[in-house]
């Protein structure tokens, strides 16, 4: 996935998406929206964080560690990250490895 022409981050979630047999009506009033939505985020090239951490979370993939390793950036440390954190088990550290990482994923936004 290292930056071949870039990474389609729709067709990624589509991929896991078509694996987990769930019905496109089913991950449409999961992810709180329309059926009509669905296939665009599958056409999207990019998505909002905050989408794709609630993807991430119904689909039970790490799209976050995906996009980062795409970049070349070390996701060991973000990996180890549950995407089912509480606020309470937030620590500095990890507070530290997610800022950086939504910082780089901003960066490499900003550069397109």
């Amino acid at each position: 996935m290292k930056n071949s022409g870039g990474l389609h981050i729709g067709c990624l979630v589509k991929s896991v998406f078509d694996a987990s047999g769930m019905t496109v009506s089913e991950f449409a009033r999961r992810i709180n929206c329309e059926r009509t939505n669905v296939y665009k985020i599958f056409d999207r090239r990019s998505i909002d964080v905050e989408l794709l951490v609630r993807i991430s979370e119904i689909l039970n993939h790490n799209f976050l560690a995906d996009v980062m390793r795409h970049h070349g950036f070390e996701t060991k440390s973000i990996t180890q990250l549950s995407l089912s954190i509480t606020f309470d088990d937030l620590t500095e550290e990890n507070i530290a490895v997610l800022s950086k990482a939504v910082e780089s994923l901003k960066g490499s936004h900003k550069n397109r």
